[in-house]
């Protein structure tokens, strides 16, 4: 079976997380609730094992058997309305973000809810309605990732992990264990992974082994490293130099194009950007927004250092046009004077070494752009066969 553990947000097919030791039960969570270690017989010693177990194992299917029931009963609409309404403000399982502490006001109500239903168990067994919340959330993250894998899987199993690689990148690391159960749920090159037989093997035996995962991390390293090389020649081979900006194009620029280069930059990361008339602007030269907070700016392409005046105007324009906050911006420093003043009226000032800061993100954005924008699938060039372990 395949586990999520909600401590450290990694996946595993162990009983217990491999990667922490802070996991509580209700952290560790199955795709399928009917691996609840709740359920599982545990050793007493092998005299009571020998007379009590299959009575007791017994005793824990047919209680699990009443829990799969109503959990299927109640799944819809109960788990899953209450995941997407918790989800607004909580967690999954309601927790309250800033404090950390369950909220009577969802889960304890959701919990009350279905007891007066008739699902008693969830009184029975502590923490079985966060688990099965989670358990909820799991098989949600699944499916999805289940529809976005499908378009990789072809050809033979190493075509499949390239497409799928080289089209989630690093990601890969996190979701791999996703990835090899897809491979054995689907029944999809189940022949080239060391699959433990679950049937036949003791019980707590995971789909697959520790070695054999490791194996399969290195090779797809040695993929994810491949399609990297590869990227990165196409990238020398088409990048244009002259879209590469730094600090003294910047220089080289008068005051409307420093404006007209303001606006590209913000708008390149992810700001809502409008321009002002260049002339008559209320000492406002631009104006951006993002997460609702807008902020005037006055942009000062200067040979020399930035006085009073410029934070005088800007925090003039702040008040003039209603805005959240104030900026100067300029590819030179700010008098002594100017900062001063800044900080006494809130105005925030972007000097000649943090707009190299901004610059240096602009041209990394160029260059994932041009990653982006290549078409095509990089192919496998590994010729050590088909076989991941």
């Amino acid at each position: 079976m395949l586990y999520h553990c909600y401590n450290c947000h990694k996946y595993a097919f162990e009983t217990s997380c491999p990667y922490c030791t802070g996991s509580l039960a209700e952290d560790y969570v199955p795709l399928d609730p009917k691996y609840y270690l709740e359920f599982q017989y545990k050793t007493q010693g092998v005299v009571k094992d020998l007379l009590f177990k299959k009575q007791d194992q017994q005793q824990l299917n047919q209680k699990l058997d009443s829990v799969l029931t109503k959990y299927n009963q109640f799944k819809y609409p109960y788990f899953v309305n209450y995941l997407h309404i918790a989800r607004g403000t909580y967690n999954a399982v309601g927790v309250d973000a800033p404090s950390g502490e369950y909220t009577h006001s969802s889960l304890r109500l959701f919990q009350l809810v279905l007891t007066r239903l008739g699902f008693n168990e969830l009184n029975e067994y502590d923490q079985l309605t966060i688990k099965l919340i989670r358990s909820t959330e799991f098989n949600f993250d699944y499916a999805n990732f289940v529809s976005q894998i499908k378009h990789h899987i072809k050809g033979d199993i190493r075509q499949a992990i390239y497409s799928w690689i080289g089209d989630v990148g690093s990601r890969y690391r996190q979701e791999l264990p996703l990835f090899i159960y897809y491979l054995w749920d689907s029944q999809t090159f189940v022949d080239e992974i060391a699959f433990n037989n679950l049937k036949t093997s003791p019980a707590g035996t995971p789909l697959v082994s520790r070695a054999v995962i490791k194996k399969i991390r290195e090779r797809c390293e040695g993929i994810y490293l491949d399609i990297q090389v590869t990227k990165f020649k196409s990238t020398l081979e088409i990048f244009n130099p002259n879209d590469y900006l730094n600090i003294y194009k910047v220089d080289s620029m008068t005051g409307f194009e420093f404006e007209d280069f303001l606006v590209h930059l913000f708008t390149t990361l992810g700001y809502d950007v409008e321009g002002t008339r260049k002339v008559k602007d209320q000492g406002a030269d631009l104006f951006v927004s993002k997460f609702g907070k807008k902020v005037v700016i006055q942009a000062k392409n200067y040979k020399n250092t930035v006085g009073n005046a410029a934070v005088q105007q800007v925090f003039s324009a702040k008040t003039f046009f209603n805005c959240d906050e104030a900026m100067v911006i300029t590819n030179n420093y700010f008098t002594k004077s100017a900062i001063e003043l800044a900080a006494r009226i809130g105005v925030k000032l972007i000097d000649r070494d943090e707009l190299e800061t901004f610059v240096d993100e602009y041209n990394q954005l160029i260059i994932e752009a041009l990653n982006e924008s290549e078409d095509g699938v990089v192919q496998p060039s590994d010729t050590n066969g088909n076989e991941l372990t």
